[in-house]
């Protein structure tokens, strides 16, 4: 896919952007399932098996795979703000499966040098995008937060201090904006799917901070470790959709039945609970295991249960 070209998924004026246009969605859906579709063989790439032997060939499948979307110039031609939104969790999946694979694979010479100056380019032009052409919501609220997640992955894969600087302080913004409950104030604006956005942005946080390792400082005690709060108001709220609700000024889709906890929306619980001892978060991370995200490079649970 060298070229994305996307609308919107909601409805004309909605300025909480949460009232779905059914067509609208169907058509974002259908551009971007090719795409979705390749992150998915990308990160089943990563799975390991048991053989070393075995992974080595997997591994050497996943750098021909993006070799040749790097030699067609993929994802070249972002013409709309909307394709510029809606591929940072995609790149995210990219680039944290391809770091996966680096850890245990050699990739062959050539086919390195190829996929780094594919994807450094990506993260550049995402840096760029958030900081200045972004709509302001959006620079702020979770597409910020996965837009960290892909540039400081990519910084990680091609040895880019200005993007892993760049995510590391998106995602430290993103994660200090939270109010002292834990709740993301770009998201509570967001209607009945406050609670669902506010889930959403927790994934790329969480992610992204443990994968950082360090590097950038502890994230878990940023602004007075508000990532943990974060993480306790989410949990507590999908128990009881009325704390999102009251601040939300509205009924939460999780509690008037148009949505279901699904298992990919909670895979961030595993690399979590490999940092932090929860209850609450163990609670759930069992009751919907196992926890797989291709956008968060695969299945979780098999990972860190392995690491």
């Amino acid at each position: 896919m060298t070229s994305l070209e996307i609308g919107s998924r909601y409805e004309k004026g909605d300025a909480s952007r949460s009232e779905i246009d059914e067509d609208g969605n169907a058509a974002v859906n259908k551009a971007l399932r090719p795409l979705d579709l390749f992150v998915r063989a990308v990160a089943a790439l990563t799975k390991g098996s048991s053989s070393k032997h075995a992974d080595d060939e997997k591994h050497l499948c996943l750098y021909s795979a993006l070799a040749s979307w790097a030699d067609a110039g993929a994802l070249s031609d972002l013409s709309t703000v909307n394709a510029k939104l809606a591929i940072s969790p995609r790149l995210a999946g990219i680039a944290i499966a391809y770091n996966e694979a680096k850890e245990k694979t050699a990739p062959p010479p050539e086919k390195r040098r190829t996929i780094e100056a594919w994807l450094g380019p990506l993260g550049h032009t995402l840096q760029s995008f958030f900081d200045n052409d972004a709509p302001e919501m959006a620079s702020q609220n979770n597409l910020r937060a996965w837009a960290a997640l892909a540039v400081t992955q990519i910084g990680l894969a091609t040895n880019d201090d200005a993007l892993i600087s760049w995510g590391s302080k998106s995602t430290e913004m993103v994660v200090c904006s939270a109010d002292d409950d834990g709740a993301l104030p770009f998201e509570m604006k967001r209607g009945d799917k406050a609670l669902h956005y506010q889930l959403h942005a927790v994934a790329p946080l969480v992610v992204n901070t443990v994968l950082l390792d360090n590097r950038a400082g502890d994230g878990f005690q940023a602004c007075g470790a508000k990532l943990e709060r974060i993480v306790d108001f989410t949990l507590s709220a999908l128990e009881n959709p009325q704390l999102a609700a009251a601040k939300a000024g509205t009924e939460q889709s999780f509690s008037t039945g148009s949505e279901t906890l699904e298992p990919f929306q909670l895979a961030w619980l595993e690399p979590y609970l490999k940092r932090q001892k929860d209850e609450k978060a163990l609670r759930f991370a069992e009751k919907y295991r196992p926890l797989s995200n291709s956008n968060l490079g695969g299945n979780l649970t098999d990972q860190y249960s392995s690491n």
